[in-house]
């Protein structure tokens, strides 16, 4: 299976390009849902507006293996949008 991790990035957009900014990863707390997850780590690293992705997955022998993410619209204190 591998270690669990959550990833949290900043998504910009530069003409029609975006790219993804990792702000923090770190290994998963067992029990922490993404959201709450991601919102705590919004509100550390003083995080403003923006579009910010966060993502849970296991580190396996063939990389990355993503099983949940979250999109969020965040104003700094509050998320305005999401989607799972």
């Amino acid at each position: 299976m591998g270690s669990r991790f959550h990833q949290l990035s900043l998504i910009e957009t530069v003409g029609s390009r975006a790219t993804f900014r990792e702000i923090t990863r770190t290994a998963a707390s067992d029990g922490e849902e993404l959201h709450p997850w991601m919102v705590r780590m919004l509100s550390k690293h003083r995080c403003n507006l923006g579009l910010y992705v966060a993502e849970a997955g296991a580190i396996t022998d063939e990389g990355d293996e993503i099983d949940a993410d979250l999109w969020l619209a965040w104003d700094g204190v509050a998320a305005f949008s999401t989607t799972e």
